[in-house]
């Protein structure tokens, strides 16, 4: 009666899933008692919250250059390409602060440092499995949520685990990169530097950030190793806790609080910069040698990606929009598809109230993004390193080449080496998408 494996089939197979496993779709959070605690100091990019302080008096307190890393997963290759680059040209400034969100977060510690090459290896992976755990593949998820990836995530509460990407931070957040860190967090308050990482507070709905860089102080003046070890795991796990979004892995848990992606909130921290720029006087006149520069890197393209739901793609042009039977579409791939335009709005809105803020108290904004059009460039080939003798491809090419041999679930290895050899090329060259007018 019905086509064995058809969408009527499939449909009924995962409602009988759904029945069959309702029940293991609670999950129960470690409980972390009170001498295991992070004690995270947070400061609130919403509505202040009692006993933490709002994120604005920070930067008041706290003028000179800064810089913000975005959300984007894999395309975070490009990000620590760029900061590599633009570190390597000897243009790269110091920065009073530097937040990031979600791959951003993770790219941060190496940018305020001044040691990109951190994060460049970082993102260098052999294989997937070098990030996260999974039992399933990336056609698993391509063309909607097969039942294996379906069963995962009922029993598991996610389709991967990070356990491999806390052991990868847990090698590059070196004794030798925290004491760094923690350099820039002197008891003077008025000399102190900020690492913040951006994460959401699901019991609150909140955004938060996290101060990466009083972790690090309280690692460095620790008298005995379980309180580094125990130290270390917090810095590494609000680096986590800033990167997860559900059901793509499970959350996290610091001192109980359930936090995922701050990215599900802003880009960026742009509303509360936009609060300190709105508080400059627009008429007094900036001496050049108190002048600063808010720098925003977006990990990502901020277009919208097309998704052609034709059976025939001929017909997915603009002007054959109404010609052509359409595919078959399922709940879960119009949910995801939901998120993506989403989260491609809340950048778009991000980077744009960081420019106008910028623009109106005439602050220097500097913003780089990936171009989709140069990763199928020609001209914009790139050999990538232990593929040398296959030859200079574009990254959509390498891409390719990654779902071909590899159908991985989230990371392309080819792809995200590719994408660091462009974020390099595009430093190197200054070139900025926006920067400062000559006479600005």
């Amino acid at each position: 009666m019905y086509e064995n494996g058809g969408p009527f089939m499939k449909s009924l197979w995962v409602a009988i899933l759904a029945l069959l496993f309702l029940g293991a779709c609670s999950h129960t959070p470690k409980f972390t008692p009170e001498g295991e605690r992070c004690d995270l100091v947070r400061y609130s990019l919403e509505t202040s919250l009692p006993g933490e302080r709002p994120l604005k008096s920070v930067i008041e307190e706290n003028p000179g250059n800064m810089l913000l890393l975005s959300g984007g997963s894999q395309n975070g290759a490009f990000g620590v390409g760029f900061l590599d680059g633009w570190h390597k040209s000897g243009r790269m400034p110091d920065f009073r602060l530097v937040t990031g969100i979600s791959t951003g977060a993770l790219q941060s510690t190496g940018a305020f440092i001044g040691r990109p090459e951190i994060s460049v290896n970082g993102y260098t992976i052999d294989d997937e499995g070098q990030l996260l755990v999974t039992d399933i593949n990336g056609s698993d998820i391509e063309d909607g949520f097969s039942l294996k990836a379906i069963y995962k995530l009922l029993t598991k509460g996610s389709i991967s685990d990070l356990i491999p990407l806390r052991d990868r931070l847990d090698e590059i957040m070196t004794d030798e990169v925290l004491r760094a860190v923690a350099a820039r967090y002197p008891e003077d308050v008025s000399k102190r530097d900020y690492l913040l990482a951006g994460a959401t507070d699901v019991d609150l709905g909140v955004a938060v950030a996290f101060d990466l860089t009083e972790v690090a102080a309280r690692y460095a003046k620790a008298g005995d190793e379980t309180q580094r070890k125990l130290l270390k795991d917090c810095y590494i796990e609000a680096l986590v806790a800033s990167s997860i979004v559900p059901p793509g892995a499970r959350p996290s848990f610091i001192d109980n609080r359930m936090y995922i992606d701050g990215g599900v909130r802003y880009a960026v921290f742009d509303d509360r910069f936009s609060e300190v720029l709105e508080d400059r006087s627009t008429d007094r006149l900036i001496r050049e040698e108190d002048r600063h520069a808010l720098y925003l890197i977006l990990n990502a393209s901020g277009d919208s990606r097309e998704d052609c739901q034709k059976v025939d793609p001929a017909n997915c042009a603009p002007e054959r929009a109404t010609i052509g039977q359409r595919k078959d579409w399922e709940v879960l791939d119009l949910a995801v598809r939901t998120l993506e335009l989403f989260e491609n709005q809340i950048r778009r809105l991000s980077v744009d109230r960081a420019r106008e803020r910028a623009r109106n108290q005439n602050l220097p904004f500097y913003f780089a993004r990936i171009r989709n059009k140069d990763l199928s460039d020609p001209h914009r080939i790139y050999s990538i390193p232990d593929f040398e003798d296959q030859g200079p491809k574009t990254c959509e090419q390498w891409r390719s080449i990654d779902d071909a041999e590899d159908d991985p679930v989230e990371f392309h290895r080819r792809f995200m080496r590719c994408l660091i050899e462009y974020g390099r090329d595009r430093a190197s060259e200054a070139e900025w998408d926006l920067q400062p007018r000559d006479d600005y």
